[in-house]
């Protein structure tokens, strides 16, 4: 199993960390979908392509001038980034919730330990967002993330022991989306109760992010995304391996037939070759450049409620450190 825009591997917005399993264990984010902090959470849209005939749809397919040669995504500037919080924002506005929703389940008798401090690894390291192109772990381990690191997401709250009741896990969190609290419960439980006392709004991240990932979408889909792909298999093909397309690599079957087995040196080689062709096209380097394109387009769409967003959310970050500092 893969990660896929069909099947996020997020949880809900009351906690940002995935849970264990096989899907977690096999997390290398491939060309479907830059995943972002809260995934696709219920009640929110993302803005999907809108066209009403061929020429307005082309109409929109914005110019790129040049592509910068960039190892992976890390190294480039994006012009979504200054409107979407970081790894250490996203973990300074969870656990300041937490906190003040483990406050909140005091008042109703119950001992909520909100665990340790997320790290978010997985959400700071965008290697891979565009792709899998990193080729030490393709030297080492295949399309399979490092044994050392996998665990990286899952962030288990170690400290916390005991397990909710339901009654208790209705106060913590809530009735369920789109339903009022029954009795003296807050909207949304006691963590709905600590967001709206830092003001931090996840529909707006989960707005942000949607944006992000429409136009990362849209990269993947524009026609220079698919000579890019066209170019990569023809440099496959060279070296033996018959793919048509990029993803088809990653998830040949043949790797993923036990979650937990090493990686055969099939894979390892295939992996090698993989990254080796995407680096001798230029892959991540066009496709950054697409991809900041159609986020620039999006920013100018949306240029007045991104800004309204981002100061909320340094509001929100400003009340968070006062909870923080104070623990």
């Amino acid at each position: 199993m893969r990660c896929s825009p069909a099947r996020p591997t997020h949880p809900p917005t009351t906690n940002l960390i995935p849970r264990s399993g096989s899907m977690v264990k096999r997390v290398l984010v491939t060309a479907a979908v830059v995943i972002g902090a809260l995934g696709a959470a219920a009640g929110c849209s993302g803005p999907a392509p809108q066209s009403s005939s061929r020429a307005s749809a082309e109409a929109e397919i914005p110019v790129v001038t040049a592509s910068p040669t960039v190892s992976n995504l890390n190294k480039a500037l994006l012009p979504l980034d200054q409107y979407v919080a970081t790894a250490d924002q996203m973990s300074d506005l969870q656990y300041a919730s937490a906190l003040l929703a483990s406050d909140c389940m005091k008042r109703y008798g119950i001992a909520w330990d909100p665990g340790e401090r997320p790290v978010l690894a997985w959400f700071r390291d965008r290697t891979n967002r565009l792709g899998f192109v990193d080729e030490v772990n393709a030297a080492k381990f295949g399309y399979h993330p490092d044994p050392a690191t996998a665990g990286d997401g899952q962030n288990p709250d170690k400290k916390r022991g005991v397990q909710l009741t339901d009654e208790q896990a209705r106060v913590l969190q809530g009735d369920g989306d789109g339903q009022k609290s029954n009795g003296d419960i807050p909207e949304g439980g006691c963590f709905g109760e600590g967001r709206r006392k830092i003001g931090w709004d996840p529909g707006d991240t989960m707005w942000v992010q949607m944006i992000w990932n429409d136009a990362t979408q849209r990269s993947l889909a524009d026609k220079r995304a698919t000579e890019l792909n066209a170019r990569w298999s023809s440099c496959m093909a060279e070296s033996g391996y018959r793919y048509d397309k990029f993803e088809d690599a990653q998830d040949d079957r043949r790797w993923w037939k036990q979650d937990d087995a090493p990686a055969s040196r099939a894979e390892i080689n295939t992996a090698v070759a993989d990254v080796r062709c995407k680096k001798k096209i230029n892959y991540v380097g066009a496709l950054t450049a697409v991809l900041v394109a159609y986020q620039q387009q999006a920013v100018d769409k949306n240029a007045e409620r991104l800004a309204s967003v981002r100061g909320k959310t340094d509001e929100a970050l400003k009340k968070a450190a006062a909870v923080l500092g104070g623990r």
